[in-house]
């Protein structure tokens, strides 16, 4: 254990340090944040408005509701990609020291050059009139990736002008709002330029524009080869369990590299939801996790279970009681820092194991049937088990979370008697001694 641990240290640490001060892969999380608040609101009306019950279901048609209710979903998750592109352009200039909003404007308008104008058709006949809008195609999900890359590649070049000092400067007497105004004209010319040269481009290619590219080679084969894919998944749930063994925040190194392609993943299960369709497309996704990760990394809501009610020792049984209410909702620090679990050798196997184990089980769980596929609702990500469940798939993965809480528990059990009896020996051994 030793000798791994030193190579892991001389390694992979400062691989995974390097990832976690990227300013390009926090951009990207700082943005997916920054619009949660919104998709989240959209989430909530679109459950209310698919609830499990045919009467309540019925009664919504009947009224004209369920339109009412579907509205706010259609303007946040149906354009999640025009809200991403411009926070994730904020969030890499602010990195720079950049006026933010400057450079998610100026990635924003770019994101509709690139995006551009289609034409529809009130009826499907030869001599339909035809109204030209924007092309909605790309404004979700399926629009994610080009959304990232025009906000970081715009974003990049917005803060080289500016870094360059090609800016018009105001005198100081000027409003501080007029001068930004004009110090962005510049900068954001650069940008919108380029866009402008990269449409024409696209154009001349088989793909006809970015958005179409961009999804073909890049987002399309991701998300059928890693985003729904077992093995990948269990990869990249090892790699962050590793790094928070070493007290290195695993979820949100790897969570910049995941983020992107299970979120679009989810939002099409979400679609199809909306869509009144009964089985999900994609298992893995961003919500397939929370069905049976529970108390944070290594699921450690049963850990918390085990020592707040069995546990011996009073260095156990104070902890339980202090992570339990913690744990239920998804904040683990308590046990991580406070048994330790991080750079504990007796805590090395589950810590590392468990989520994989109850993963894989859910995965094949899903795939043949025995629990829903979740909806891919954007719930907070503190909502507890069960309640989580039944938000996603109704009774059914409600129940099956809560046979992964005891899992969890049977799981947790032999390593936390181990810890907890040391304590307990520890415990006596110092009474004795005074």
């Amino acid at each position: 254990m030793e000798k791994f641990m030193t190579w892991m240290e001389t390694h992979m640490m400062p691989v995974a340090a390097k990832l976690g001060n990227n300013k390009y892969l926090k951009a990207i999380s700082s943005g997916f944040i920054a619009v949660m608040a919104a998709t989240i609101v959209g989430s909530i009306f679109t459950l209310i408005g698919n609830l499990p019950i045919t009467a309540w279901t019925n009664w919504l048609a009947e009224t004209g509701l369920n339109q009412l209710f579907a509205l706010p979903g259609q303007c946040t998750t149906d354009l999640i990609a025009i809200y991403a592109v411009f926070f994730i352009a904020y969030s890499l200039a602010q990195s720079f020291a950049v006026d933010g909003a400057g450079a998610g404007l100026s990635c924003l308008v770019s994101f509709f050059i690139i995006t551009g104008r289609t034409a529809y058709y009130a009826a499907a006949a030869t001599d339909a009139t035809s109204v030209s809008a924007m092309a909605t195609t790309y404004l979700g999900a399926k629009g994610l990736f080009s959304a990232m890359i025009i906000a970081l590649v715009g974003a990049r070049i917005y803060v080289s002008v500016v870094k360059k000092g090609w800016v018009i400067k105001l005198p100081d007497s000027v409003p501080p709002n007029v001068a930004n105004s004009f110090s962005s004209l510049i900068p954001a010319a650069f940008v919108v330029v380029l866009f402008i040269v990269v449409r024409f481009l696209c154009t001349l290619t088989p793909y006809g524009d970015l958005h179409t590219m961009i999804f073909t080679i890049i987002q399309s084969n991701l998300m059928r080869f890693i985003g729904n894919n077992v093995w990948s998944w269990l990869f990249f749930n090892l790699m962050a369990n590793l790094l928070w063994f070493f007290g290195l925040h695993g979820g949100n190194i790897v969570g910049s590299i995941t983020n992107p392609i299970y979120t679009p993943l989810s939002l099409e299960n979400l679609a199809a939801f909306q869509a009144g369709e009964k089985t999900m497309p994609y298992i893995i996704t961003g919500a397939f996790g929370k069905s049976f990760t529970f108390g944070g990394i290594g699921s450690m809501f049963g850990l918390a279970i085990l020592m707040c009610f069995f546990a011996k020792s009073k260095q156990y049984k104070t902890l339980g009681k202090l992570s339990l209410p913690t744990t239920f909702f998804f904040i683990n620090e308590p046990l991580l820092f406070g048994i330790p679990v991080v750079l504990n050798p007796m805590f090395f196997i589950p810590l590392m194991l468990i989520t994989p184990i109850l993963g894989t089980v859910t995965y094949f769980a899903m795939k043949i049937g025995i629990c829903p596929i979740p909806h891919g609702v954007q719930i907070p990500w503190t909502t507890p088990p069960v309640i989580n469940g039944f938000l996603q798939g109704g009774f059914g993965l409600a129940v099956w979370e809560l046979l992964m809480v005891l899992a969890s528990i049977v799981l947790w059990y032999p390593f936390f008697k181990m810890g907890d009896d040391m304590a307990f020996k520890e415990e006596v051994g110092a009474t004795k001694a005074e």
